[in-house]
């Protein structure tokens, strides 16, 4: 079956550069030239990916960002920027996005990421099931539950909250995190965006669930909560 992505951009050169490196054999792809096509082609379709610039006319690509979010949180998300800085990655990830790419790049590297951030999530499945109290992840139907509610993470976010429920007795330093993400093709990460994870894990957590686990392990890193 085909893959749907979406590509919003509004320099139609970039738009262009980026469609004729996909396979059509392989995907699905439509455009959008501003923010306003893209909020509604968003909510009216599917998207195993999209592809967003930030500077998009009329609706920005944050606000697209949390549309996308609030819609599915299995949509990979790669956002395109030539707004290179620490704080807009930071703001990015908080968003939820799964990769940041900058201004100008390689068309052909930005196809291969698209293919590998598609085919590592269609591999990341098994029939194994972990706990940790009300937390409760099914790795088959990548599902997560917290007090028997199912809770919405990214992909990013799932492999960091399956990492520590399938080894609850070890701490993760940023560092490790962000190349257990790197090496499942979820993208480049610095430690701000580890940290913008983790307060995004935390928060949907603390929805359902006072108790704070995951633990901030002084000088080292995380880890789940078991106590």
């Amino acid at each position: 079956m085909k893959k749907n992505i979406l590509i919003v951009e509004d320099e139609e050169l970039i738009v262009d550069i980026i469609n004729n490196r996909l396979d059509k054999d392989i995907y699905n792809v439509d455009t959008a030239l501003d923010g306003q096509s893209a909020l509604f082609k968003s909510q009216e379709n599917d998207y195993d990916l999209v592809t967003l610039d930030i500077m998009v006319p009329f609706v920005d690509g944050f606000s697209l960002c949390e549309s996308i979010r609030k819609k599915s949180k299995k949509t990979l998300i790669i956002m395109i920027s030539a707004l290179d800085t620490e704080d807009f990655k930071a703001k990015a990830y908080d968003y939820g996005i799964d990769d940041y790419i900058a201004k100008p790049f390689s068309a052909k590297e930005l196809s291969l990421k698209i293919k590998s951030l598609l085919k590592r999530r269609d591999e990341l499945s098994s029939t194994k099931v972990e706990n940790i109290g009300v937390l409760v992840l099914n790795d088959l139907s990548k599902e997560i539950t917290v007090n028997n509610n199912s809770v919405d993470f990214t992909p990013s976010e799932y492999l960091i909250l399956s990492v520590f429920l399938q080894n609850k007795n070890r701490a993760y330093s940023r560092q490790e995190l962000a190349q257990l993400i790197y090496d499942n093709y979820l993208g480049e990460i610095d430690d701000r965006g580890i940290d913008s994870h983790i307060c995004n894990i935390r928060r949907k957590i603390n929805k359902y669930e006072e108790k704070n686990l995951i633990k901030t392990v002084r000088g080292i890193g995380y880890k789940i909560d078991e106590n």
